[in-house]
């Protein structure tokens, strides 16, 4: 009775991942095929490549993206890193009502927070700027980074600060010869977190981009409202492919590389 519930089990799984598997298949097999339809017979072909790269728009979308997501990383890196350094001395009575805000910002649907956040801009005269698009994008990803490196720090033993001190580092060299290089695999982990979420976080953008200006998220929203075209599925395919990619690196990096570092400091202690 077991083998058959598991095997009913294993199917279940198996159709739910070809089920979420397949648009993203489609789209990145449609982006290689000649026909601008998507007709059959396929007819391997890069001229929808071409096409995406030799669209202005799309690609001063992208650099939009980037240049705002690598902003965000920066900030949500060096005030997440902070900020969990800070949580794990504070006292009670700040870490409950911070970590609450934390999991309120981690909970919240995007739609609810960006219209919240349109508002609190607007009573402080922000409404529709640059400045408003970056606070309310590291207010969006800090979360998961504080998340990744809180995980890590509690994770740490204390015993190798402790030793840094007895052989005469101050606090300040002990945390940036010890405990960084001990955070680093968590750190670069959030970082690369922050990254895609701001990248991919089109709720924010759409609400408070300045106007004129247009990120990638709502450069793709305005042009397949008239239908998506193949030179979107090109770029959809790349950025599934990228997204991949960043995925696999965040994955040895809080996982093989969390426990090569711990593994040389037991070593090294």
């Amino acid at each position: 009775m077991r083998t058959k519930a598991g095997a009913w089990l294993q199917a279940w799984l198996a159709v739910i991942l070809v089920v979420l598997a397949l648009p993203v298949l489609s789209m990145i097999a449609l982006s290689f095929n000649a026909s601008r339809y998507g007709t059959l017979p396929f007819h391997f072909s890069l001229h929808w490549y071409a096409v995406m790269a030799s669209d202005d728009a799309l690609l001063t979308a992208l650099l939009t993206s980037v240049n705002l997501a690598t902003q965000v990383t920066i900030a949500c890196v060096v005030i997440g890193t902070l900020l969990t350094f800070g949580l794990r001395r504070a006292s009670i009575l700040i870490t409950v009502p911070v970590n609450g805000l934390l999991l309120a910002l981690l909970t919240v649907p995007a739609l609810i927070l960006s219209a919240g956040l349109v508002s609190v801009f607007g009573w402080l005269g922000l409404d529709q700027t640059t400045l408003a698009l970056v606070l309310a994008s590291i207010v969006t990803s800090m979360p998961f980074v504080v998340l990744i490196e809180s995980g890590r720090l509690r994770g740490l033993d204390a015993h190798y600060a402790e030793a840094a001190r007895s052989l005469g580092a101050g606090p300040l060299r002990t945390f940036l010869l010890v405990t960084v290089p001990l955070m680093a695999p968590s750190i670069i982990a959030g970082g690369l977190l922050a990254f895609v979420i701001t990248f991919n976080n089109f709720a924010i953008q759409l609400f408070l981009a300045p106007i004129g200006i247009s990120t990638l998220p709502v450069q793709i929203y305005s042009m397949v409202r008239l239908g998506v075209t193949p030179d979107i599925n090109a770029l959809g395919a790349i950025i599934v492919v990228s997204t991949v990619l960043l995925i696999v690196v965040l994955n040895l990096l809080t996982g093989s590389a969390a426990r090569l570092f711990t593994t040389t400091a037991t070593k090294d202690h």
